[in-house]
Protein backbone atom coordinates (compact mmCIF):
# COMPACT_ATOMS: atom_id res chain seq x y z
CA UNK A 1 0.00 0.00 0.00
CA UNK A 2 1.52 3.03 -1.36
CA UNK A 3 1.86 6.10 1.39
CA UNK A 4 2.44 9.56 0.67
CA UNK A 5 3.63 10.90 -2.66
CA UNK A 6 4.74 14.43 -3.56
CA UNK A 7 3.19 14.66 -7.16
CA UNK A 8 0.10 15.44 -7.54
CA UNK A 9 -2.50 15.20 -9.92
CA UNK A 10 -5.89 18.45 -9.40
CA UNK A 11 -8.33 17.59 -12.28
CA UNK A 12 -10.91 20.74 -11.97
CA UNK A 13 -13.96 20.78 -14.03
CA UNK A 14 -14.40 24.27 -13.96
CA UNK A 15 -13.85 27.08 -11.53
CA UNK A 16 -13.37 27.00 -7.66
CA UNK A 17 -11.84 24.55 -5.43
CA UNK A 18 -10.32 21.30 -6.88
CA UNK A 19 -9.30 17.91 -4.87
CA UNK A 20 -6.21 15.95 -5.30
CA UNK A 21 -5.17 12.70 -6.51
CA UNK A 22 -2.78 9.63 -5.42
CA UNK A 23 -1.47 7.62 -7.71
CA UNK A 24 -2.13 3.92 -5.91
CA UNK A 25 0.44 1.33 -6.46
CA UNK A 26 0.02 -1.42 -9.11
CA UNK A 27 -2.49 -4.41 -8.42
CA UNK A 28 -0.82 -7.12 -6.13
CA UNK A 29 -1.82 -10.58 -6.90
CA UNK A 30 -4.37 -10.82 -3.55
CA UNK A 31 -7.37 -8.20 -3.16
CA UNK A 32 -8.67 -9.75 -0.17
CA UNK A 33 -8.93 -6.59 2.18
CA UNK A 34 -6.15 -6.21 4.69
CA UNK A 35 -6.36 -4.50 8.28
CA UNK A 36 -5.35 -0.50 7.74
CA UNK A 37 -4.34 0.54 11.31
CA UNK A 38 -3.96 4.65 11.62
CA UNK A 39 0.06 5.13 12.84
CA UNK A 40 -1.82 6.87 15.73
CA UNK A 41 -3.35 3.41 16.80
CA UNK A 42 -6.60 5.59 16.66
CA UNK A 43 -8.56 3.46 14.51
CA UNK A 44 -8.26 0.43 12.17
CA UNK A 45 -10.01 -0.71 9.01
CA UNK A 46 -10.30 -3.33 7.02
CA UNK A 47 -9.00 -2.45 2.77
CA UNK A 48 -8.18 -3.40 -0.47
CA UNK A 49 -4.58 -3.13 -0.36
CA UNK A 50 -4.13 -1.61 -3.62
CA UNK A 51 -6.11 1.49 -2.60
CA UNK A 52 -3.94 4.54 -2.22
CA UNK A 53 -3.60 6.03 1.05
CA UNK A 54 -2.86 9.73 2.79
CA UNK A 55 -2.66 9.75 6.18
CA UNK A 56 -2.54 12.89 8.85
CA UNK A 57 -1.25 12.49 12.40
CA UNK A 58 -1.66 15.82 14.73
CA UNK A 59 -1.21 15.17 18.35
CA UNK A 60 -4.92 16.17 18.42
CA UNK A 61 -6.52 15.24 15.09
CA UNK A 62 -5.65 11.53 12.81
CA UNK A 63 -7.09 11.38 9.54
CA UNK A 64 -6.86 9.13 6.39
CA UNK A 65 -8.13 9.31 3.04
CA UNK A 66 -8.39 6.09 0.67
CA UNK A 67 -8.09 6.44 -3.37
CA UNK A 68 -8.79 3.00 -5.23
CA UNK A 69 -7.28 2.54 -8.33
CA UNK A 70 -8.35 4.26 -11.34
CA UNK A 71 -10.01 7.13 -9.42
CA UNK A 72 -8.45 10.31 -9.58
CA UNK A 73 -9.75 12.19 -6.04
CA UNK A 74 -10.16 9.87 -2.50
CA UNK A 75 -13.66 8.29 -2.10
CA UNK A 76 -13.24 7.76 1.60
CA UNK A 77 -12.14 10.03 4.59
CA UNK A 78 -11.97 8.75 7.85
CA UNK A 79 -11.13 11.65 10.46
CA UNK A 80 -11.14 10.97 14.33
CA UNK A 81 -10.26 14.03 17.17
CA UNK A 82 -10.80 13.72 21.27
CA UNK A 83 -13.12 16.28 22.58
CA UNK A 84 -12.46 17.96 25.37
CA UNK A 85 -15.90 18.76 26.50
CA UNK A 86 -19.16 16.96 26.53
CA UNK A 87 -21.55 17.19 23.88
CA UNK A 88 -24.76 14.67 22.80
CA UNK A 89 -24.11 13.03 19.47
CA UNK A 90 -27.11 14.91 17.97
CA UNK A 91 -25.37 18.25 19.08
CA UNK A 92 -22.05 16.70 17.31
CA UNK A 93 -23.58 15.81 14.37
CA UNK A 94 -25.78 19.61 14.04
CA UNK A 95 -21.99 21.37 14.98
CA UNK A 96 -20.24 19.78 12.31
CA UNK A 97 -23.23 19.71 9.39
CA UNK A 98 -23.49 23.80 9.96
CA UNK A 99 -20.51 24.79 11.20
CA UNK A 100 -17.19 22.39 10.55
CA UNK A 101 -17.65 20.85 7.22
CA UNK A 102 -15.75 23.15 4.66
CA UNK A 103 -17.71 21.55 1.24
CA UNK A 104 -20.62 23.38 -0.40
CA UNK A 105 -22.82 20.59 0.92
CA UNK A 106 -26.58 20.30 1.16
CA UNK A 107 -28.36 17.47 3.67
CA UNK A 108 -30.83 15.50 2.40
CA UNK A 109 -31.45 12.91 5.08
CA UNK A 110 -30.17 11.20 8.18
CA UNK A 111 -30.61 7.92 10.10
CA UNK A 112 -29.61 6.27 12.92
CA UNK A 113 -27.58 3.17 12.29
CA UNK A 114 -27.90 0.21 14.52
CA UNK A 115 -24.05 0.21 15.48
CA UNK A 116 -24.87 3.58 17.27
CA UNK A 117 -23.49 6.06 14.27
CA UNK A 118 -25.41 8.20 12.06
CA UNK A 119 -25.78 8.32 8.70
CA UNK A 120 -26.14 11.18 6.31
CA UNK A 121 -26.86 11.47 3.24
CA UNK A 122 -26.57 14.24 1.06
CA UNK A 123 -24.98 16.46 -2.31
CA UNK A 124 -21.74 18.25 -2.60
CA UNK A 125 -21.32 20.49 -5.07
CA UNK A 126 -18.26 20.09 -6.74
CA UNK A 127 -16.33 22.32 -9.22
CA UNK A 128 -18.49 23.71 -12.09
CA UNK A 129 -21.78 23.08 -10.03
CA UNK A 130 -21.85 19.35 -10.66
CA UNK A 131 -23.24 17.01 -7.41
CA UNK A 132 -22.30 13.81 -6.18
CA UNK A 133 -23.65 11.83 -3.28
CA UNK A 134 -22.11 11.85 -0.48
CA UNK A 135 -22.66 9.64 3.10
CA UNK A 136 -21.20 10.83 6.19
CA UNK A 137 -21.28 8.74 9.41
CA UNK A 138 -20.47 10.26 12.61
CA UNK A 139 -19.86 8.22 15.84
CA UNK A 140 -19.38 8.78 19.55
CA UNK A 141 -16.83 6.09 21.28
CA UNK A 142 -16.73 7.48 24.55
CA UNK A 143 -15.09 10.90 24.36
CA UNK A 144 -14.11 9.68 20.67
CA UNK A 145 -15.64 11.67 17.80
CA UNK A 146 -15.32 9.96 13.99
CA UNK A 147 -16.27 11.32 10.68
CA UNK A 148 -16.23 9.04 8.05
CA UNK A 149 -17.25 10.36 4.43
CA UNK A 150 -17.85 8.16 0.81
CA UNK A 151 -18.00 9.59 -2.15
CA UNK A 152 -20.76 6.89 -3.10
CA UNK A 153 -19.39 5.38 -6.19
CA UNK A 154 -21.35 3.87 -9.30
CA UNK A 155 -19.37 1.06 -9.71
CA UNK A 156 -21.12 -2.08 -7.93
CA UNK A 157 -17.72 -3.97 -7.24
CA UNK A 158 -16.02 -0.66 -6.04
CA UNK A 159 -19.53 0.03 -3.54
CA UNK A 160 -19.11 -3.59 -2.14
CA UNK A 161 -15.10 -2.53 -1.74
CA UNK A 162 -16.44 0.63 0.30
CA UNK A 163 -18.95 -1.02 2.22
CA UNK A 164 -16.29 -3.05 3.65
CA UNK A 165 -14.28 -0.49 4.63
CA UNK A 166 -17.37 1.58 6.05
CA UNK A 167 -18.67 -1.72 8.57
CA UNK A 168 -15.00 -2.78 9.91
CA UNK A 169 -13.74 0.70 10.85
CA UNK A 170 -12.76 -0.02 14.68
CA UNK A 171 -12.50 3.28 16.93
CA UNK A 172 -9.59 2.37 19.98
CA UNK A 173 -10.63 4.65 22.95
CA UNK A 174 -7.26 3.75 25.05
CA UNK A 175 -4.75 5.18 21.91
CA UNK A 176 -3.23 8.57 22.89
CA UNK A 177 -5.12 11.92 21.60
CA UNK A 178 -5.22 15.38 22.99
CA UNK A 179 -8.37 16.53 23.72
CA UNK A 180 -10.16 19.43 21.73
CA UNK A 181 -12.83 21.17 20.25
CA UNK A 182 -15.00 19.94 17.42
CA UNK A 183 -14.18 22.51 15.45
CA UNK A 184 -10.58 20.87 15.13
CA UNK A 185 -12.08 18.99 12.31
CA UNK A 186 -12.04 21.54 10.20
CA UNK A 187 -8.23 21.45 9.97
CA UNK A 188 -8.51 17.80 8.10
CA UNK A 189 -6.43 17.51 5.06
CA UNK A 190 -6.00 14.71 2.02
CA UNK A 191 -2.86 16.21 1.18
CA UNK A 192 0.58 17.33 1.94
CA UNK A 193 -0.11 20.38 -0.75
CA UNK A 194 -3.60 21.52 -1.44
CA UNK A 195 -4.58 23.55 -4.01
CA UNK A 196 -7.07 26.55 -2.24
CA UNK A 197 -9.03 29.44 -3.52
CA UNK A 198 -8.44 28.28 -7.14
CA UNK A 199 -9.89 31.01 -9.47
CA UNK A 200 -10.35 30.84 -13.21
CA UNK A 201 -11.00 34.20 -14.94
CA UNK A 202 -10.42 36.18 -18.68
CA UNK A 203 -9.32 39.71 -19.30
CA UNK A 204 -11.26 41.64 -21.18
CA UNK A 205 -8.14 41.48 -23.71
CA UNK A 206 -9.11 38.07 -23.56
CA UNK A 207 -6.21 36.74 -21.40
CA UNK A 208 -7.36 33.60 -19.86
CA UNK A 209 -5.95 33.41 -16.43
CA UNK A 210 -5.41 30.60 -13.70
CA UNK A 211 -4.81 31.85 -10.14
CA UNK A 212 -4.93 30.35 -6.46
CA UNK A 213 -2.73 29.10 -3.60
CA UNK A 214 -1.16 26.29 -2.61
CA UNK A 215 -0.80 25.28 0.92
CA UNK A 216 2.04 23.23 2.58
CA UNK A 217 0.53 20.93 5.26
CA UNK A 218 4.12 18.79 5.57
CA UNK A 219 6.36 19.20 8.09
CA UNK A 220 9.28 20.64 5.72
CA UNK A 221 9.61 23.56 3.99
CA UNK A 222 8.99 22.74 -0.01
CA UNK A 223 11.50 24.57 -2.50
CA UNK A 224 10.59 25.50 -6.34
CA UNK A 225 7.35 23.79 -6.53
CA UNK A 226 6.40 22.94 -9.98
CA UNK A 227 3.13 23.53 -11.64
CA UNK A 228 1.39 22.77 -15.08
CA UNK A 229 -2.04 23.63 -16.07
CA UNK A 230 -3.27 21.96 -19.07
CA UNK A 231 -6.81 22.70 -20.86
CA UNK A 232 -8.45 19.55 -21.91
CA UNK A 233 -11.43 18.77 -24.19
CA UNK A 234 -14.23 16.48 -23.20
CA UNK A 235 -12.14 13.45 -24.11
CA UNK A 236 -8.84 14.23 -22.01
CA UNK A 237 -7.23 15.60 -25.18
CA UNK A 238 -4.74 18.36 -24.14
CA UNK A 239 -5.18 21.77 -25.95
CA UNK A 240 -3.13 24.15 -24.26
CA UNK A 241 -0.68 24.14 -21.35
CA UNK A 242 0.91 26.52 -18.79
CA UNK A 243 4.25 25.81 -17.33
CA UNK A 244 5.56 27.74 -13.70
CA UNK A 245 6.65 27.43 -10.47
CA UNK A 246 4.83 28.45 -7.28
CA UNK A 247 5.93 32.25 -6.33
CA UNK A 248 8.35 32.67 -3.72
CA UNK A 249 11.58 30.77 -2.63
CA UNK A 250 9.55 28.25 -0.96
CA UNK A 251 6.20 27.20 0.96
CA UNK A 252 7.40 26.62 4.91
CA UNK A 253 5.23 24.29 6.79
CA UNK A 254 1.53 25.84 7.88
CA UNK A 255 2.29 28.30 5.14
CA UNK A 256 0.69 29.81 1.38
CA UNK A 257 1.86 30.74 -2.00
CA UNK A 258 0.24 31.87 -4.68
CA UNK A 259 0.49 30.89 -8.45
CA UNK A 260 -0.40 32.95 -11.51
CA UNK A 261 -0.49 30.80 -14.54
CA UNK A 262 -1.25 32.84 -18.08
CA UNK A 263 -2.96 31.51 -21.68
CA UNK A 264 -1.84 34.51 -23.45
CA UNK A 265 -4.44 33.30 -26.60
CA UNK A 266 -7.46 33.07 -24.42
CA UNK A 267 -9.16 29.81 -23.45
CA UNK A 268 -10.14 27.47 -26.03
CA UNK A 269 -13.44 27.23 -26.89
CA UNK A 270 -13.46 23.38 -26.74
CA UNK A 271 -11.72 23.63 -22.96
CA UNK A 272 -14.12 21.52 -20.88
CA UNK A 273 -11.83 20.60 -17.85
CA UNK A 274 -8.40 21.12 -16.56
CA UNK A 275 -5.29 19.28 -14.84
CA UNK A 276 -3.37 20.84 -12.76
CA UNK A 277 -0.39 19.25 -11.83
CA UNK A 278 1.88 19.51 -9.02
CA UNK A 279 5.48 18.86 -8.84
CA UNK A 280 7.03 16.34 -11.75
CA UNK A 281 9.11 13.66 -11.69
CA UNK A 282 12.64 15.32 -11.86
CA UNK A 283 11.26 17.77 -8.48
CA UNK A 284 12.88 16.60 -5.38
CA UNK A 285 10.42 17.78 -2.72
CA UNK A 286 13.36 17.04 -0.05
CA UNK A 287 16.32 18.69 -1.57
CA UNK A 288 19.19 18.57 0.91
CA UNK A 289 21.23 21.55 -0.21
CA UNK A 290 18.43 23.90 0.04
CA UNK A 291 18.99 27.57 1.24
CA UNK A 292 18.19 28.70 4.57
CA UNK A 293 15.17 31.05 4.45
CA UNK A 294 14.72 33.93 6.52
CA UNK A 295 10.99 35.82 6.91
CA UNK A 296 9.10 37.07 9.61
CA UNK A 297 11.37 35.59 12.00
CA UNK A 298 13.69 38.08 10.63
CA UNK A 299 12.49 40.74 8.77
CA UNK A 300 9.35 42.73 9.19
CA UNK A 301 7.50 45.09 6.58
CA UNK A 302 4.55 47.36 6.37
CA UNK A 303 2.19 47.90 3.14
CA UNK A 304 -0.12 50.26 1.61
CA UNK A 305 -2.85 49.69 -0.94
CA UNK A 306 -4.42 52.45 -3.38
CA UNK A 307 -5.99 52.43 -7.05
CA UNK A 308 -4.37 54.21 -9.79
CA UNK A 309 -6.29 56.26 -12.17
CA UNK A 310 -5.90 53.74 -14.68
CA UNK A 311 -7.39 51.30 -12.17
CA UNK A 312 -3.76 49.71 -11.44
CA UNK A 313 -3.57 47.91 -8.03
CA UNK A 314 -1.00 49.71 -5.90
CA UNK A 315 0.97 48.10 -3.24
CA UNK A 316 3.92 49.23 -2.13
CA UNK A 317 5.98 48.86 1.00
CA UNK A 318 8.94 49.09 3.53
CA UNK A 319 10.94 45.92 5.00
CA UNK A 320 13.57 45.87 7.45
CA UNK A 321 16.09 43.45 8.59
CA UNK A 322 15.03 43.55 12.15
CA UNK A 323 17.38 40.52 12.69
CA UNK A 324 20.70 39.76 13.79
CA UNK A 325 21.85 38.80 10.54
CA UNK A 326 22.55 39.47 6.64
CA UNK A 327 19.40 38.59 3.97
CA UNK A 328 20.31 37.81 0.54
CA UNK A 329 17.99 38.69 -2.19
CA UNK A 330 14.95 39.51 -0.69
CA UNK A 331 11.87 38.62 -2.69
CA UNK A 332 8.06 39.87 -1.77
CA UNK A 333 5.14 38.28 -2.96
CA UNK A 334 0.96 39.19 -2.72
CA UNK A 335 -1.41 37.82 -3.12
CA UNK A 336 -4.84 39.18 -3.84
CA UNK A 337 -8.40 37.79 -2.53
CA UNK A 338 -12.02 39.43 -3.61
CA UNK A 339 -15.01 38.89 -1.37
CA UNK A 340 -15.29 35.15 -1.37
CA UNK A 341 -11.53 34.78 -0.91
CA UNK A 342 -10.80 33.95 -4.45
CA UNK A 343 -7.25 34.86 -5.56
CA UNK A 344 -8.36 37.15 -8.47
CA UNK A 345 -4.54 38.01 -8.70
CA UNK A 346 -0.82 36.88 -7.98
CA UNK A 347 2.72 38.71 -8.31
CA UNK A 348 6.40 38.50 -6.92
CA UNK A 349 8.99 41.29 -7.10
CA UNK A 350 12.45 41.26 -6.21
CA UNK A 351 12.94 43.74 -3.18
CA UNK A 352 16.61 44.05 -3.70
CA UNK A 353 19.59 42.10 -4.96
CA UNK A 354 22.26 41.31 -2.68
CA UNK A 355 22.17 42.07 1.24
CA UNK A 356 19.81 43.47 2.92
CA UNK A 357 22.12 44.20 6.63
CA UNK A 358 20.78 44.46 10.00
CA UNK A 359 18.44 47.54 11.13
CA UNK A 360 18.71 48.09 7.22
CA UNK A 361 14.98 48.36 5.41
CA UNK A 362 14.24 49.16 1.54
CA UNK A 363 10.75 49.89 -0.10
CA UNK A 364 9.15 47.77 -2.82
CA UNK A 365 5.69 48.51 -4.68
CA UNK A 366 3.55 46.29 -6.98
CA UNK A 367 1.77 47.47 -9.58
CA UNK A 368 -1.12 44.93 -10.68
CA UNK A 369 -3.15 45.88 -13.52
CA UNK A 370 -4.71 42.28 -14.34
CA UNK A 371 -7.13 41.20 -12.30
CA UNK A 372 -9.98 38.90 -12.16
CA UNK A 373 -12.43 40.50 -9.86
CA UNK A 374 -13.05 43.61 -7.33
CA UNK A 375 -10.20 43.03 -4.85
CA UNK A 376 -11.53 43.34 -1.26
CA UNK A 377 -7.80 42.63 0.58
CA UNK A 378 -4.63 40.95 0.11
CA UNK A 379 -1.12 39.03 1.86
CA UNK A 380 2.10 40.37 1.09
CA UNK A 381 4.88 37.86 2.30
CA UNK A 382 8.32 38.68 1.70
CA UNK A 383 11.18 36.13 2.16
CA UNK A 384 14.94 36.31 1.88
CA UNK A 385 18.12 33.53 1.69
CA UNK A 386 20.30 33.39 4.73
CA UNK A 387 24.26 33.92 3.69
CA UNK A 388 25.64 30.52 5.76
Amino acid sequence: MRYTILLLILLLTGCGQGAVVFAPTPIPPDLSPIRYTHPSGVFSVRVPPDWAVYTQHRTDLVSAHFTPPGEITPIIGIAVIKLNTTMDILSIINTYQQQIRQDRYREQDRQAVGDGSWRLSGLRITIGGLAEQINTFIQQTENFVSVLEVVVPDDPNLQAQAEILINTLDINPSATLEPSPLSTLGFVTSSDLQVENIHAWTTPQGVYFVTGEIANYSSQPLFDIPIRLELQTLDGQGIAEALDTVMGYAILPGEFAPFSLRFGQGQPPNTTRYLFTLGNYSWNPAETNAPRIIGADGMTWTDSSSIADDGTLVIEGVVTNTGDEPVRDPLATVTVFDASQNVIAAAFTPVMQGILAPDESVNFVFRIQEIGGTPTNYIVNVQGLATN
